[in-house]
């Protein structure tokens, strides 16, 4: 899979990973961490520059995550920052490959697995498929993501890109997805908008208590889209948390007791 490197030559490396339906381009207000360390953002498969492999499982993106890793980092380990599915990917990283891990962020990231899918969701998904491609539909998918007006171009091109295998495996591993695996020494930051989803928030709240010594935060007035919602507090939040500073410092997040 294609991918690209920015930043410094250093041993710290942020390695970035998109959630579904939108591409690298949802890290753009995080290029200037490039700055300070070694980034590397790529596409999901079926997504972007890796439209033309299709997505199958979240593991074989974490063996082609940990190949990379070994090929780009100075110590075999990275810093994994995830957004949705992408924060699943996390997960699945810190549960089966912990040892290329040293610190992780998970943006809300669904962890309640659901039964619905082959009664509910994959008919849903042939209804709907055939309309991704029909420019309304997309702004209306769009709207939900909270993403800036300016990127729309951006989002509807790479749309056309997603094939239906890509979007029912993609939809089904998120789905699907079930971390129970009690995780500890790894220093992991978790997100959720103060506008996200009940069910996500429940999620963060099931994660951080199986994940020893995490801290759970919520960044006001966000949703879904921490990273380009509010850029400024998430990239300070990263810096601080990359640098071991107190993360309570940062205004417009607030911890949340994992109860």
């Amino acid at each position: 899979m294609k991918y690209i490197v920015e930043g410094k030559e250093n041993k710290i490396l942020l390695l970035f990973i998109n959630g579904a339906g939108i591409s690298k381009w949802m890290w753009k207000y995080q290029k200037p961490l490039s700055k300070k360390y070694k980034c590397v953002f790529f596409d999901l498969p079926g997504h972007g520059d890796n439209a033309n492999i299709d997505f199958k499982s979240i593991d074989d993106i974490c063996l082609f995550l940990v190949d990379l890793i070994k090929k780009e980092s100075e110590d075999n380990k990275a810093i994994v920052i995830g957004l949705s599915i992408g924060a699943q990917i996390v997960l699945s990283l810190l549960k089966s490959y912990s040892e290329y891990i040293s610190k992780a962020v998970v943006i809300s990231a669904l962890n309640n697995p659901m039964k619905a899918y082959d009664f509910f969701i994959k008919p849903m998904l042939a209804i709907s498929t055939p309309l991704i491609k029909n420019k309304w539909f997309s702004k209306l998918q769009f709207k939900q993501f909270g993403l800036p007006g300016e990127w729309f171009e951006d989002y509807y091109k790479d749309s056309l890109k997603i094939s239906k295998e890509t979007l029912e495996n993609i939809t089904k591993e998120n789905m699907k997805f079930n971390f129970e695996t009690t995780i500890s020494d790894i220093p992991t930051l978790i997100l959720t908008g103060e506008r996200e989803k009940r069910i996500m928030k429940k999620s963060a709240e099931k994660t951080s208590k199986l994940i020893k010594g995490s801290k759970y935060y919520i960044a006001k007035g966000a949703g879904h889209g921490i990273p380009y919602e509010n850029p400024d507090i998430f990239n300070e939040l990263i810096i601080n948390f990359v640098s071991n500073n107190p993360i309570g410092e940062v205004d417009g997040i607030v911890l949340q007791e994992a109860y």
